[in-house]
C-alpha cells in the first residue's frame, strides 16, 4: 500500500499516518480513505520519483488561506502563490515550469483544460475543506496517461467517510473581514457497506487589496461502498459557485510606493458606488463515478467523470484607437468613470463600455487502468483514457457608459445593453491516450518501464456564421522508465528518465480567430532525467535529488489582449528552446518527542537556449500582421525563484498547545517575459541579449499557535490563530519584465501584508 505521508510543514517530512486521530482507523480492517489512497497515490518505497506527500494535518494548517495552492509551499522547486492577491487566483511553478506543463489530477484524474492547459484555481475555491492529502510529484510523474508533465505532477485526493461516524463545524475570520464557516458530516461505514460524507464550506469578505468581494459557496458529497473484499464505488460531486472581484492589472513600482502594496487601478467609484471592471463569476460542478478493484494478483480502477462549466467575468472592450478605460484615473489612482461617461456621452457612441466576458466548457470523459502480476517478481500495467473537451465563449454588452450604442465591428451593427458583441466561437476536442508498462520487483530493486501513446483531434466552430474548421489532428508518444535500489533498509536510491514528443494544446492548432488551421504545428519533445538518494535514521531522514529537463521546439500563443491597456494582437512563438536543471535537499528530525524540525534547499538554472520565429496576426480577422525573429539564447526563464532555502518547526506543547512556525527565503527570481518581446527587427538588433529584471530576494515568515481539547465526552475543540508574513516583509511576488529590462519599467504584484487569522473548530 502507498503509505500516506504525514508532513510536519510546508513541504513535509515523511511518516505514516496513524496519530492522527479518526483519521485512520484504528484497527486492522481497511477503510475507503485507505483504498482511495492507495488506488492514486505512488509509494515512494516502491517508486523511482521525487514525492511530496502533504498529511491532512498539514492541509488544516493552510485550510484558511484565500489560495488552494499556497498549502504546496515549502516544497523545494516548488513556488505556489497568490499572484494578484485576490481570492482564489492562485499560481504554480515547479522547477521553473508554469502550469500548463504541471499535471494536475483530481483523484487520479486530469482536470485541466485541453485548450491551453492552464488551471483556474479560482474554480476549485472550495476544495480544501473537501481535500484529504495532496502528492506532489515532481518531474516526469508517476501516471502514464496525463502527458504535460515537465515540471510534475500534482494529484489530489479527497475526503471519503471513515470507520466511525463524526461531524466538524469550523469558523475563521481574517483582520479584513474575511470569513469562512465550515460544516462537515460523515456516516462512517455503515453495516450495508455504504457511507456518505459532506462538506459544505461558505466564504464571504474581502481580501487586502482594494475592491477585493468575495462570496462563494462550496460543496462536496461523497457516497462510497465497499462491495465484498476487493470492490469498491465511490461517487463524488464538488463544486464551488463563486463571484469575486480580481485585480489583473500588473503595478509599477512608482504605483507601489505611491498608493501601498494593496492598491488595484481595476476599480473607481461608477455612479455613487465602488465598481470593478473585473468580477469573476463562475460555476463548475464536477462528478466523477470510480470503481476499484483490488485483488491479489489483478487490480483495476475505472473512471466516469463530467465537469459543466459556465460563468464569465467583468471587462473592459474599447474602440480600436480608443483611449482604454483604465488610463482614465483620478488624483488618487483609480478609475475616472465620470471622464469614461463624458468622452462616451461627447461621442454619442460608446468609445469604451463594460462586457461580460461569458465563457464555458463540457469537460468529461472515461478511464481505466489495470495491473496483472505475473509473478511474484513481474507486473504488467496498462491503461486507457478518453477525453472530450467542448468550450464556447462571447461577449455581452454590460454598461454603454454614457454613450447611445456600441459599434460592433464583428456584425457591422450598432447593439445596446444586453446585446452580445465581437465574436462567438468555441473549439472541440477529443483527446485519446492509452499505455503499457512493466515493471519487476525484489527485495532490493524496483523498475519500469513504459510506453504511452497520445492522439488528438481539434475543431473551431464560429456560432455567428455556424460554420466549422478543418479537423486538426495529432500524434505523440512518450516513454518513461525508472529504477530503485535498496543499498540498506534505511538508504535507497533512484533514477529515472523520460521522452515525450508532447502534442501541442488545442489553442496552437487553432490559434487564429477565424477557421484556419495552424501551418506546420511541431510535437514539443520533452527530455527528463533524475537522480536521487534517500536515507533514513531514528526519528529523522533525508532526500537529495539533481535533475535535468531539456524542453524543445516549444510553441506558445500569447494574447496582448488579456491585459487591459494593450492592443488586441495575438502572438504565435515556435522553435523555442529551454534547459532546466537543479539540485533539491529535504531533511527533517525529531529533536524531541515534543518538538520536530524540517529544513530545505533548492539551487536550479533554467535558461532559454535558442532563438525562436514570431508571427504576429490580428486577433479577430486572422490576418498575419507580421513576422520576426526573436532572441531568448541564453536569458534565464522567469517567473519562479532558482534560488530556495526554508525551515519548519511543530511543537507539541503542554496540555494541548501546539505551534507551527515557518521561514523561507527566495531568490534570483526573474520577471517573467513573452518570448514576442525579445524581437530582433533591422534597427532593433541587439548585439547584447539582456536578461530579465532580477526581483529582489526576500524572506518569509509564518506562525500558527493553537489548542486542541476535549469540551465534553465525544467532543474536541481546536483554537487557533495564524499569522501570514508575520513581520510584513515588502516584496515582489510576481511580475512582468519592462522595456528596459530594470525596476522603473516592471509591472508585477507585490505579496501580501501581514494577515491574521483567527478560528475555531468542532469535532464530534
Amino acid at each position: 500500500m502507498a503509505m500516506l505521508a504525514q508532513p510536519l510543514s510546508a513541504g513535509g517530512t515523511l511518516e505514516k499516518v496513524g496519530a492522527c486521530v479518526n483519521e485512520v482507523a484504528s484497527d486492522t480492517t481497511i477503510t475507503l480513505q485507505e483504498v482511495a489512497v492507495r488506488a492514486n497515490f505512488a509509494d515512494e518505497h516502491e517508486t523511482a520519483l521525487s514525492l511530496t506527500t502533504l498529511s491532512p494535518q498539514h492541509i488544516r494548517l493552510y485550510a484558511t488561506r484565500p489560495n488552494y495552492v499556497e498549502m504546496m509551499q515549502g516544497v523545494p522547486g516548488v513556488y505556489a502563490t497568490s499572484s494578484t492577491g485576490t481570492y482564489g487566483d492562485g499560481t504554480l511553478n515547479m522547477r521553473g515550469f508554469k502550469q500548463d506543463n504541471i499535471a494536475i489530477l483530481l483523484n487520479g484524474i486530469p482536470i485541466q483544460g485541453l485548450t491551453s492547459g492552464s488551471m483556474y484555481w479560482s474554480n476549485w475555491m472550495g476544495l480544501a475543506d473537501a481535500t484529504y492529502a495532496v502528492q506532489i510529484q515532481k518531474g516526469m510523474g508517476h501516471s502514464m496517461l496525463a502527458d504535460c508533465a515537465m515540471g510534475g505532477m500534482v494529484n489530489i485526493i479527497t475526503r471519503t467517510s471513515q470507520w466511525t461516524p463524526s461531524a466538524s463545524f469550523g469558523i475563521s475570520t481574517t483582520d479584513t473581514g474575511l470569513t469562512k464557516g465550515t460544516l462537515n458530516y460523515s456516516t462512517g461505514r455503515m453495516r450495508n457497506g455504504w457511507s456518505v460524507d459532506a462538506v459544505l464550506a461558505y466564504t464571504k469578505g474581502h481580501g487586502k487589496v482594494e475592491c477585493s468581494d468575495v462570496e462563494t459557496m462550496s460543496y462536496m458529497l461523497t457516497v462510497s461502498k465497499l462491495i465484498g473484499a476487493h470492490n469498491t464505488v465511490i461517487f463524488n460531486a464538488l463544486g464551488s459557485p463563486e463571484e469575486h472581484d480580481q485585480r489583473n492589472t500588473e503595478l509599477t513600482m512608482e504605483e507601489v510606493d505611491t498608493y501601498g502594496r494593496n492598491y488595484s487601478k481595476n476599480w473607481g467609484m461608477l455612479r455613487g458606488k465602488p465598481y470593478s471592471i473585473a468580477r469573476n463569476h463562475y460555476v463548475k460542478p464536477y462528478f466523477t463515478l470510480q470503481h476499484i478493484l483490488d485483488g491479489e494478483r489483478f487490480e483495476m480502477k475505472n473512471s466516469l467523470y463530467l465537469a459543466i462549466a459556465d460563468g464569465g467575468g467583468r471587462s473592459t472592450y474599447g474602440q480600436r484607437g480608443a483611449q482604454s478605460i483604465i488610463s482614465h484615473q483620478t488624483a488618487d489612482g483609480h478609475i475616472d468613470f465620470d471622464a469614461v461617461i463624458r468622452e462616451n456621452g461627447e461621442a454619442g457612441s460608446s468609445q469604451n463600455i463594460m462586457i461580460d466576458y461569458l465563457s464555458g466548457h463540457t469537460q468529461s470523459g472515461a478511464l481505466a487502468t489495470a495491473s496483472y502480476r505475473l509473478t511474484p517478481e513481474w507486473k504488467l500495467n496498462g491503461g486507457v483514457h478518453y477525453q472530450y473537451y467542448d468550450t464556447w465563449s462571447k461577449m455581452r454588452v454590460l454598461d454603454l457608459l454614457g454613450g447611445t450604442s456600441w459599434y460592433d465591428s464583428t456584425s457591422g451593427n450598432y447593439v445596446g445593453i444586453g446585446d452580445y458583441t465581437g465574436a462567438r466561437y468555441g473549439r472541440t476536442t477529443h483527446h485519446l491516450s492509452a499505455f503499457a508498462q512493466i515493471e519487476a520487483k525484489t527485495e532490493r530493486l524496483t523498475a519500469s518501464l513504459g510506453v504511452s501513446i497520445f492522439n488528438g483531434a481539434y475543431r473551431r466552430s464560429n456560432f455567428i456564421t455556424r460554420e466549422s474548421s478543418e479537423w486538426a489532428h495529432g500524434t505523440g508518444a512518450s516513454i518513461k522508465a525508472g529504477l530503485l535500489y535498496h543499498l540498506a533498509p534505511a538508504h535507497t536510491v533512484y533514477v529515472n528518465g523520460a521522452y515525450n514528443s508532447r502534442l501541442p494544446y488545442a489553442g496552437i492548432y487553432l490559434a487564429s480567430s477565424d477557421l484556419s488551421i495552424t501551418n506546420d504545428v511541431k510535437n514539443e519533445t520533452n527530455i527528463l532525467g533524475e537522480a536521487g538518494y534517500r536515507a533514513s535514521w531514528q526519528g529523522g531522514g533525508l532526500e537529495l535529488s539533481a535533475y535535468l529537463a531539456s524542453w524543445r521546439d516549444k510553441t506558445l500563443t500569447l494574447s496582448l489582449a488579456k491585459r487591459a491597456n494593450e492592443a488586441a494582437e495575438k502572438y504565435q512563438v515556435s522553435g523555442l528552446d529551454a534547459l532546466h536543471a537543479g539540485v533539491e535537499l529535504t531533511v527533517h528530525q525529531e529533536i524531541t518527542s515534543w518538538l520536530k524540525a524540517k529544513a530545505y534547499a533548492m539551487a536550479a538554472s533554467w535558461k532559454w537556449q535558442s532563438s525562436g520565429e514570431a508571427l504576429i496576426y490580428d486577433s479577430y480577422s486572422g490576418e498575419t500582421l507580421n513576422t520576426y525573429t526573436i532572441n531568448c539564447d541564453g536569458l534565464h526563464v522567469g517567473d519562479a525563484p532558482q534560488t530556495q532555502l526554508g525551515a519548519t518547526l511543530d511543537a507539541t506543547l503542554y496540555g494541548g498547545l501546539y505551534a507551527n512556525v515557518s521561514w523561507q527565503f527566495n531568490a534570483r527570481m526573474y520577471a517573467d517575459f513573452e518570448p514576442s518581446s525579445r524581437v530582433e527587427n533591422g534597427s532593433n538588433v541587439s548585439s547584447e541579449v539582456i536578461d530579465a529584471y532580477q526581483l529582489p530576494s526576500y524572506h518569509l515568515m509564518d506562525a500558527t499557535i493553537g489548542w486542541r481539547g476535549t469540551m465534553s465526552k465525544g467532543v474536541r475543540i481546536n483554537v487557533f490563530a495564524a499569522v501570514k508574513n508575520a513581520f510584513d516583509t515588502k516584496y515582489i511576488e510576481r511580475g512582468i519584465d519592462g522595456a528596459n529590462h530594470d525596476a522603473a519599467t516592471f509591472r508585477g504584484y507585490w505579496g501580501t501584508p501581514r494577515t491574521v487569522t483567527m478560528g475555531v473548530r468542532f469535532t464530534l
